[in-house]
This record gives C-alpha cells, sequence and structure tokens, in this order.
C-alpha cells in the first residue's frame, strides 16, 4: 500500500474500530447503558460539558463569568483549560440526556484524529509503506499515556496537534515556510493551555538541540534559523493572546497562590521503575493518583528506537540530537525540579507526568526512520541484537522486580513477551523472504492486536459510571431549577441538601454555591473554610450553611429530597439524590413547590444581592480557627449593635459507651475499651427554642472514623476539607428541650479535634436581615456578567454592601458615573453610595482580556498584511519576469 491516500484512511480508521470495538465492549453509550464517566469525567468535566451548552445556546454571558461557580467567579480561565476544543461543539447537536453519549463519541473521534495527524506527518517525512504508516499511527493513537488518559478528554487535542506542530517546526527548521507551526501552535495554545505550556517546552527544547548539533541542513545560518523559530513562536503566542492574558490573570488568583509549595532537588523514584511501563497492560487505577509516567509505545515502536542508537547507517549528529532530546525527557519525568516546569510550577494532584506524551511521540517517530533505513540498507544483525538484548535485560529486571510493581502480573509480562517474540521475528525475517510485501501487514496487525490488548487491559481496571447516573441526575434538577425560577424569575442563590457532584449548579443551571474546577479563586475557598463550609485547593462545597450564611449569601431556595411512597420513584430518589449534609434548621424555612422528588424550600431572611450597610467604613476581617467566631465578625461589621449571633454551649452530660473517658472530649480520641463492640460517646444538650445549634468538627475527623446521630437518628455529614466545619445538629422548636448527640466511632482510635457546640439565636438573624432589608438592591437586569438595578439611601456615603466576590475585572457605575469597587471581609464588593435614589450596574470584563484581544487583533492584521505583501511582490517579480522573457 503506496496511496498517501489509503495510508490517511489506515490511520484514522485503524484506532477508531478498535476503540469502537471496545465501546461496544464495554457497553459505553451509546452502545450502552454504561459510560465513559470515571472519575474526574463523572465528577467534573460532564457538568462543565453541561454548562457549555447551556451557555452557547442560551446565555452567552457565562464565557466571561458565572454564579455557577460557586458564588461567582470568572470563567474565560475555565473555557481556556476545559472548554475550547472544537470536538465540544458536537454537543450542541443533541440533548443533554444524550451527552454522555456524545462525549462517547467525540473520545472515539479524539483517537482517530491522534492517528490520522500521526499519519499526515510521517507521509509527509517519508515515502514509504502505507502498512507501516498505518501501524505505527495506530501505534500513537493507542499509545499509554492515551488510554490512562482517555477520561482527560480535554488534554488530547495537544496529541492531535502535535504532529502538526512538529511538521511545522521541521520545515521551519529546515528553511521552509513557519505557517503550520504558527497556526497549530497557535492552536493548541487557545484549545488548552496547560498542554500548549507542555508542547512549547517541548518544541523549544527541540529547536535548540538540533539546531546545535546541526542536524538538519539549512541555507541560513544557525542563529537565523533559532530567531526565525523564536520569531514564530512569538507570533502563536500573540495569535492566542486574547485568551492567554486573562487566563494567566485567572490563574494569579486561583491556583497559582497553592503552587509556592516547596520542592527538592531530587530524583523522585528509581529511573528504572519506567521500564514497567513498556510491558502491556502496565498500568491501573492505582497509576492515577500517584505513579510512574506512562509510556508504553508496543514492541515494533520500543524495538525500533533502541535500533536507531546502533544502527551503521544513520548520522551520528541525529543520534546525538535525538539522543540528548529523550535523555532530557527522562530526567524531567523522574528529577523533581524538572517534573515542576512542565507542569507550569506546581507538581501535579492526581495525573502524574502528564507531559509524557512528547517522549512517546519521539520514540515512535525516531522508530519510524529507523523502518525507513531498514527498507533503505537492509537489517544490521548486530544493532538488532544489541537492542533485542537490552530489551530482554529489562524483561529480566522487571521478572526479578515484579512484586514492586502492582499494575502487573505474570500474564501481563507473558502477553508482552509474546508481543516482542512475533515483531522481532517479523523483522527478523523480512528483508529474507521472497514475500517481502506480506510482511508490512503482519506487522500491521500484530502492532494493532498488541495495541488493543493494552487498551482492553488496561481500562478494565477501572470502574465506570452508568450514563443515568448522570441523566436521571440532570432531569430531576433542570426540572426544579425551572419551577423555582418559574416561580421567583428574580437573583438569587440555590443551595441543596443533597449532590451527585461539586459542579451541581453547572448541571442543573442555577446559581449555586459549589464547584470543582483548576481555576478556582483562592479568595473563595478561604473564605468557605472562614465560614466552616469544606473547601479546598481546587473545590468549595457550601455544604454547612447556617441560618446566617444563607441569608448573608442570598441562598434563597434549598433543595430537599421528597418523601414519596412509590417503590420505584423512591428507589429513583436514593440512586440519584445522594444525601449531602443534614440541615435540620430548615425546618424554620417555607415549602414553596415541590417536582416529583425534590421539595424546594423558601428562606425568608434570604438577604438580597447587595443592600445597605450601618457603617461608613468597611475594617478588615482576619482569617480565624473558630468559624462561628468568623460569622460573628461578619454580622458585627454589618451591624455593631447586633452583638454575637453565636454562644459557646456546653453539654450537661458527657457519657462514653465502650470508651476509654477524656478530660476534655472535644480535642481527644474515642479509644474503644472492646474492639469487637460499637462504641461513642453521648453528650446531652439543651436546646432552646427559636435557636440552632452547631458542632464544630476539625479537618482530621474524617467521612469514614466518625458517625453522628440525635436522638438516634443519623446526620449526614460531608467531611473533605483543609480546615474544620459546621454541623448543624439540631434547631430549636417552640418549646424548650433536650437531645442526645451521639458520636460514634468507626474505628478503633478515632480522632476528636475541635468539637465545640454553638447556640445560634434565630431571632437575632431575623432581626439582622429585616434591617438590612429594609434598603435593598433591587435587580431589575442580570445576566451572568452584567446586573443593573436601583437602591435608595437615605443619607450619603452609605456602604452598598453587596455578595458579588471581588475581583479587578468588576466595574460599578453608579448613574452612569464609574466608581471604584472595594472589598470586604477579603471576598466581597462595596462601593459607595450618596443620599437618594440611584441605578448601580456591574459590569465584568476578564482582566486583561481587552489588553490581550487587542494584541490579537494586531498580530493577525500584521500577518495578513505581511502574507499579502509578499504575495504581490512573487506575482509582480513573476509578472516582470514574464514580460522579460517576451
Amino acid at each position: 500500500m503506496k496511496s498517501k491516500r489509503s495510508a490517511l484512511l489506515l490511520s484514522f480508521f485503524t484506532p477508531l474500530i478498535i476503540v469502537t470495538g471496545y465501546f461496544i465492549y464495554r457497553h459505553f453509550a451509546p452502545f450502552g447503558n454504561s459510560s465513559v464517566m470515571t472519575v474526574d469525567m463523572g465528577q467534573q468535566y460532564i457538568d462543565f460539558f453541561t454548562y457549555f451548552r447551556t451557555t452557547l445556546l442560551h446565555n452567552p454571558s457565562g464565557i466571561f463569568y458565572s454564579f455557577n461557580k460557586a458564588l461567582g467567579g470568572d470563567m474565560l480561565g475555565t473555557w481556556s483549560y476545559y472548554l475550547m476544543s472544537p470536538l465540544n461543539l458536537l454537543i450542541l447537536l443533541f440533548p443533554l440526556s444524550k451527552l454522555p453519549a456524545v462525549v462517547g463519541v467525540i473520545t472515539i473521534l479524539k483517537y482517530a484524529l491522534s492517528g490520522l495527524t500521526f499519519g499526515y506527518l510521517l507521509t509527509k517525512l517519508h515515502q514509504t509503506n502505507g502498512w507501516l504508516i498505518g501501524a505505527l499511527s495506530t501505534t500513537y493513537a493507542l499509545m499509554g499515556w492515551m488510554v490512562a488518559n482517555q477520561l482527560n478528554t480535554l488534554w488530547v487535542d495537544g496529541v492531535i496537534l502535535l504532529p502538526l506542530i512538529y511538521l511545522g517546526l521541521i520545515t521551519l527548521l529546515k528553511g521552509g515556510s513557519s505557517k503550520l507551526y504558527i497556526i497549530s501552535l497557535a492552536a493548541i495554545l487557545m484549545i488548552n493551555y496547560y498542554i500548549g505550556w507542555m508542547i512549547a517546552i517541548f518544541v523549544s527544547a527541540y529547536a535548540i538541540i538540533f539546531t546545535l548539533c546541526k542536524a538538519y541542513q539549512t541555507t541560513s545560518s544557525y542563529i537565523k534559523v533559532l530567531l526565525k523559530w523564536l520569531g514564530a513562536s512569538l507570533i502563536s503566542g500573540a495569535l492566542s493572546a486574547w485568551i492567554l492574558i486573562p487566563t494567566f490573570y485567572a490563574l494569579l488568583k486561583s491556583k497559582s497562590d497553592f503552587s509556592q509549595s516547596p520542592f527538592f532537588f531530587e530524583l523522585e523514584y528509581n529511573p528504572f521503575r519506567m521500564i514497567a511501563k513498556f510491558v502491556n497492560g502496565g498500568f491501573d487505577f492505582t497509576q492515577l493518583p500517584k505513579g510512574t509516567p506512562n509510556i508504553f509505545i508496543g514492541s515494533l515502536a520500543l524495538m525500533m528506537c533502541l535500533y536507531y542508537f546502533f544502527a551503521p547507517t544513520i548520522k551520528r549528529r541525529l543520534k546525538v540530537a535525538n539522543g540528548l532530546m529523550l535523555a532530557f525527557l527522562i530526567l524531567s519525568m523522574c528529577f523533581e525540579p524538572l517534573d515542576v516546569l512542565w507542569h507550569g510550577l506546581a507538581l501535579p494532584v492526581w495525573y502524574p507526568y502528564r507531559f509524557s506524551f512528547v517522549f512517546s511521540f519521539l520514540m515512535i517517530l525516531i522508530a519510524f526512520s529507523t523502518l525507513q533505513e531498514i527498507l533503505a540498507h537492509g537489517l544490521s544483525r548486530l544493532a538488532f541484537g544489541i537492542s533485542t538484548g537490552i530489551i530482554v535485560l529489562g524483561f529480566t529486571y522487571i521478572l526479578i522486580a515484579i512484586k514492586k510493581f502492582e499494575f502487573l502480573t505474570i500474564g501481563k509480562l507473558i502477553t508482552a513477551i509474546i508481543f516482542l517474540l512475533l515483531s522481532a521475528l517479523l523483522l527478523f525475517f523480512w528483508r529474507r523472504s521472497a514475500h517481502k510485501a506480506l510482511f508490512p501487514i503482519l506487522l500491521f496487525l500484530v502492532v494493532g492486536a498488541e495495541m488493543a490488548t493494552n487498551l482492553s487491559v488496561s481500562l478494565a481496571t477501572l470502574t465506570y459510571l452508568d450514563a443515568a447516573n448522570y441523566t436521571e441526575f440532570s432531569t430531576l434538577m433542570r426540572a426544579a431549577s425551572a419551577k423555582t425560577k418559574k416561580l421567583d424569575p428574580n437573583f438569587y442563590r440555590t443551595a441543596a441538601t443533597f449532590s451527585r457532584t461539586r459542579n451541581d449548579a453547572m448541571t442543573g443551571n442555577f446559581y449555586g454555591g459549589s464547584v470543582f474546577s483548576s481555576t478556582l479563586e483562592t479568595a473563595t475557598t478561604r473564605f468557605y473554610n472562614n465560614i466552616g463550609n469544606p473547601s479546598g485547593t481546587y473545590y468549595a462545597v457550601y455544604s454547612n450553611g447556617t441560618m446566617f450564611t444563607d441569608s448573608l449569601l442570598s441562598m434563597k431556595y434549598y433543595f430537599t429530597p421528597r418523601h414519596v411512597k412509590n417503590k420505584a420513584e423512591s428507589r429513583r430518589s436514593l440512586n440519584y439524590l445522594t444525601p449531602l449534609t443534614s440541615r435540620p434548621d430548615l425546618a424554620d424555612y417555607t415549602k414553596k413547590t415541590h417536582t416529583d422528588l425534590i421539595n424546594v424550600y423558601q428562606n425568608p431572611y434570604a438577604l438580597p444581592l447587595g443592600f445597605l450597610s450601618r457603617r461608613q467604613f468597611m475594617f478588615p476581617i482576619n482569617d480565624m480557627d473558630e468559624t462561628a467566631a468568623y460569622q460573628n465578625q461578619i454580622a458585627s461589621q454589618l451591624d455593631p449593635k447586633v452583638g454575637n449571633l453565636f454562644s459557646t454551649v456546653r453539654p450537661t452530660k458527657v457519657t462514653y459507651d465502650n470508651a476509654y473517658p477524656a478530660a476534655d472530649f472535644s480535642n481527644s480520641q474515642i479509644r474503644k475499651k472492646d474492639k469487637t463492640e460499637p462504641a461513642g460517646l453521648t453528650l446531652t444538650v439543651p436546646i432552646k427554642k427559636h435557636t440552632s445549634y452547631y458542632m464544630s468538627l476539625g479537618p482530621r475527623m474524617a467521612q469514614d472514623t466518625l458517625s453522628y446521630l440525635v436522638d438516634n437518628k443519623p446526620l449526614q455529614q460531608y467531611r473533605t476539607s483543609a480546615k474544620e466545619t459546621l454541623l448543624n445538629f439540631t434547631t430549636g422548636t417552640n418549646r424548650n428541650r433536650t437531645v442526645h448527640l451521639q458520636i460514634l466511632a468507626n474505628v478503633n482510635h478515632a480522632p476528636m479535634e475541635n468539637v465545640y457546640l454553638y447556640a445560634l439565636d434565630n431571632n437575632k438573624v431575623k432581626q439582622l436581615t429585616n434591617d438590612l432589608k429594609k434598603n435593598p438592591y433591587k435587580v431589575t437586569k442580570f445576566n451572568n456578567r452584567t446586573i443593573t438595578g436601583t437602591i435608595t439611601s437615605p443619607s450619603d456615603d452609605r456602604t452598598m454592601t453587596t455578595t458579588i466576590p471581588y475581583s479587578k475585572g468588576w466595574s460599578a457605575t453608579v448613574d452612569g458615573k464609574r466608581v471604584t469597587p472595594k472589598r470586604w471581609a477579603n471576598m466581597f464588593m462595596y462601593i459607595t453610595v450618596n443620599k437618594g435614589k440611584h441605578t448601580v450596574k456591574f459590569t465584568y470584563t476578564p482582566v486583561g482580556f481587552n489588553y490581550g484581544l487587542t494584541l490579537s487583533l494586531v498580530t493577525l492584521i500584521g500577518s495578513l498584511g505581511f502574507l499579502g505583501y509578499k504575495h504581490y511582490r512573487r506575482r509582480r517579480v513573476t509578472g516582470i519576469n514574464q514580460s522579460t522573457t517576451k
């Protein structure tokens, strides 16, 4: 097979058929009831894809900003990391009920397109047998990195574009046009800046090393070649500046604050451990949170890559250049400072060595170059023997140390050896057979079988969610959200006592209080920690609100599971409305409406988005260890006369059951006497009427170590947090009473940390909110990016306080005149207003967007103008030459 078109078809359809066959076997949607949703795909990405569809079809303002992101946050940085893949446009063509199926199709297409672009690269680099192009394109499309990161579909566009970027780079380094390099590099920088950063490091190292090694012949000096490459790279960056610059500013407010953790100038592990990843099926779930690089490339590519460095016909300078590149990449995959550099100066959380796809890419390219040499000059027995011997040594090492590799089994090792022997025998006898045309076909079949086996064995270790896990929940949440919006079309936030993921607001299409995103602002996580809600580097969960924070943050509605008697509906509720955290104090709220499975409660004390506070000067509020004390600070700032909302409560009695007593239960351990029996302690707590009660829980009190009951009724508690949280364990009715709060140990030694009881005076909350609502900000028009409303101030220099998270991207006008928003509580915006009625408008534009857009447009216009001028000069010179000839 010599036709380029046939080779490209083979490169595209072989991985497509293999992956589709596997998807059918696993019943992944659209071929069954299962799905590709696992780990982050099921817990994060699928919700962002829902948001993508909702935003583009119904609310484009959500591209810049969203109140679905916790209490509100920048979204352009989120788009540039999660949602810019062109293939995501397929999501717009189908209803949300088909989203798991569409994501499955997109995943298959990304495998196929990776094979296609790599096949295109090979057809441009070499004129060779199409079966070999198909074999190595399939190797690239189904390499270990792709299989391990199938769920991280947002990164795969980099694998698709890398062959085009490399082809453009090679063309440039050889003195040719830089157009392909500029366009393809700009494309990945716009689609996913994170993977674009890694590719930029790769091409930079490649350009410098190969130029210094004089690996490519060119008529220009090597300095000119490097300057040309640098200029082309800067143009790519400038073309993508419209999204890169605002993303950079967004990162300054998010994960960059957490990237200052120290790293060490040391090897992260023994580099020889990487060898095990060349074994078929050398991957399982344990490798996702912390493992070695995923670099499986199959037997043929591995043998040919090693053979390359011993082949007598290959130029030494090429061997040196490729050897230096591989050495740099190997060192990067085990030396911590380089590892940190590749990951954007922050060690990754889960999915280690995310850049290892460039290492596999280079190895497969080298392998293809080797095959060209073998076709042209025959097989060198010495080089073949040495490369085979190195592999035998590697497998011997693996066999000796196999117990250290939990992801390997003897069966996987035998499978790898079988494919290695088949590939070696085919290579050895190819040049000696009279039927030479048959061997490329056989190699193609062996490679396809080997890569398919690795796909199947590797993914067999992962568990996947049924498609209904998303589709049913999405249907239930959107029905409740739509009914609430019909009931109340104004601006407010909504919380729930159940959850599927921390991005439910994006799936349910409502303004919520939770999010899980790599671009989450650190101000939000700190505020959540301070008010006693679970929060970490990349997530914030509004699961532990109090009556005060509900009111302050405009949590006007609450979704709770509805008690149903029908068995089928009850089972549906249990399956899809997973309890999050108990909120007994919702008894003080009013049930307004319901859907089949969800009740909608209204918080009558919820404040509007903005209101006049009683102080003209907003003093700083410092971070505090005690979350109740922090809430008292906020209340005092809004109204100094309110006093403390929370007060400390001591239990009247503490009893231990099958546990050793402690002098102070608040910071101690529940240690079982009889380890075979249940154990715990019981706190007897007097409950006053019209009062809500909360218990603080330190971060060491993990979800699986302790359980909580009130009068023998279990309390649900979400327990993943960096600091203490507040758990609402009961609320006062119209009479005083006593409750028994039980803390049960699920392990032999259960830690108790910062366990304190607090009482919240509900009447004070009502009084405070009623006073603040006397001068509300009446929102008349709003979307995610723009909010317009009116407010009336009874006197000059009053403070209009909002619960819009502060950002330099927000601008504000009062009666058309621009004012500067300021920050209060290190979290929210406020402005000063004078006496009278005013129209106040807030508008959000990502910081740096206008500068970036200007730079991109100037670069684009300048580049088009330059190309037009070159085309004009070329035609003019051609015309002059033709006239002279005549």
